[in-house]
C-alpha cells in the first residue's frame, strides 16, 4: 500500500541525521531549509517552527503541504513514510503538527517561510516521536487514499521530536565485524592484473588490502540517539596505526530499529600480520557505552609468492640431495646360482 511512499524517500535526499542543508525537488528546483528539525517540546506545549521555501527557477510553482509520519526503513537510515492517519506505535506525530496554509504560489526566484505548529498533547508518551511536513506539486485528492500523493514530486522537512519524562536509553551491539583475512598488494601489481581476466576479478584486485568494518547498533529504548566513538587500529606490534571515526555523518538510530554503520580503512600494501580493531562507542544523552573487540590478517601477496619460493626451493634441494645419494650409494649385484 505504501511502496511508493518508501520508494519516495529515494528523490528527497534526506537520509535521518544529515546536517541541515538545502533539499530539492529534483527536476522542479524548489528547495527548502532546513530539512531536518530536532526539538524537545514537553508535554502540552505549542513550538511554532518555520521552513523557508525557495524557487530558483523563472516560472510559478504551486506546492500543497502535508504532513505524514515516518520510521526507519532497512539498516541504511532511509526514512519510510505513512499516512497521518495511520498511526504506529507510540512514535507517531503527524496529528500534532498542524498549519494554516493549504496552498502556495511562489513567483520566479520568490523564498517564503511557512509556519507550522506542534502541539504535543499533556498525556503524550515520553519518548521519541516523528514526522515530516511535504510539500508535493499536486494536491492529495480526498476521494482517494493519502499515500497516491507519491506520484507528484515532493520534498519535506524530517521533524523528530522528544517528549521529556520517563526516557529509556538502551542500546545493543548487533554486529562488529570485518574479514578475518585482507590480501594486500603493491600498487603496480594492482595495475598489471586490472588488464587481465573478468570485470569481477579486476575489481577484487584493486579491492586488495581495502577492508570494511561493519558496526549494527540497535535502538531498545524509546527515543533516538546519536552513536559516537572511534574504531582503533593496531598491527602486531600492539602499536595504533589508525582511528576511523564511526557515524560521522551524525545519523539517528531510531526506536525499535538498527542502523549500519560501515567504516572503510586501506591497508599499507607492505603491512603484514595480526592486526586488532577495537570499538569505542557513546550514545545517547548519559553518553553510555559499546566496546568490543576483533582480529583479523593482513597478508601481502609479496609474502606469499616469497613462501611459495622458498617451499618450491627446499623441494628442489631436498630432490637434488635424494638423488645425489642414489648416485653414490653402491649397487648390489646379485649372483644366481
Amino acid at each position: 500500500m505504501f511502496k511508493k511512499i518508501i520508494l519516495l524517500s529515494i528523490t528527497l535526499v534526506l537520509l535521518i541525521g544529515l546536517k541541515p542543508v538545502q533539499a530539492q525537488i529534483p527536476g522542479e528546483g524548489l528547495t527548502i531549509s532546513p530539512p531536518i528539525f530536532e526539538l524537545k517540546i514537553a508535554k502540552g506545549e505549542v513550538q511554532k517552527q518555520t521552513i523557508k521555501i525557495t524557487n530558483p527557477t523563472t516560472k510559478l510553482m504551486e506546492v500543497y503541504p502535508l504532513v505524514m509520519n515516518f520510521k526507519a526503513s532497512g539498516e541504511g537510515g532511509e526514512p519510510a513514510f505513512y499516512p497521518a492517519n495511520d498511526e504506529e506505535a507510540s512514535y507517531s506525530l503527524a496529528n500534532w503538527i498542524s498549519f494554516r496554509q493549504t496552498k502556495l504560489a511562489l513567483t520566479p526566484e520568490q523564498a517564503v517561510e511557512f509556519e507550522f505548529q506542534i502541539k504535543v498533547p499533556s498525556d503524550a508518551e515520553p519518548g521519541g516521536h516523528y514526522g515530516v511536513v511535504f510539500f508535493a506539486t499536486e494536491p492529495p485528492k480526498p476521494e482517494r487514499d493519502t499515500s497516491q500523493v507519491a506520484v507528484a514530486s515532493m520534498i519535506g522537512s524530517l521533524i523528530l521530536v522528544r517528549v521529556p519524562g520517563a526516557i529509556v536509553e538502551k542500546a545493543s551491539l548487533e554486529e562488529f565485524s570485518a574479514p578475518h583475512f585482507v590480501f594486500t598488494a603493491p600498487q603496480f601489481l594492482k595495475n598489471l592484473l586490472s588488464h587481465i581476466g573478468s570485470d569481477n576479478f579486476k575489481n577484487r584486485v584493486q579491492n586488495w588490502g581495502k577492508i570494511t568494518l561493519v558496526t549494527r547498533v540497535a535502538n531498545l529504548g524509546n527515543v533516538h540517539f546519536k552513536p559516537k566513538g572511534e574504531i582503533t587500529i593496531k598491527n602486531w606490534r600492539d602499536k595504533k596505526v589508525t582511528a576511523l571515526p564511526v557515524n560521522s555523518a551524525r545519523g539517528n538510530v531510531l526506536p525499535d530499529s538498527i542502523r549500519k554503520f560501515e567504516e572503510k580503512w586501506q591497508t599499507n600494501q607492505w603491512a603484514y600480520g595480526r592486526f586488532s580493531a577495537s570499538l569505542n562507542l557513546a550514545y545517547g544523552e548519559s553518553e553510555k557505552n559499546l566496546n568490543s573487540i576483533l582480529y583479523f590478517w593482513v597478508i601481502p601477496w609479496w609474502l606469499i609468492v616469497i613462501l611459495i619460493l622458498i617451499l618450491v626451493l627446499i623441494i628442489t634441494l631436498v630432490i637434488r640431495h635424494f638423488r645425489r645419494r642414489q648416485k653414490k650409494s653402491p649397487k648390489l649385484k646379485v649372483q644366481l646360482g
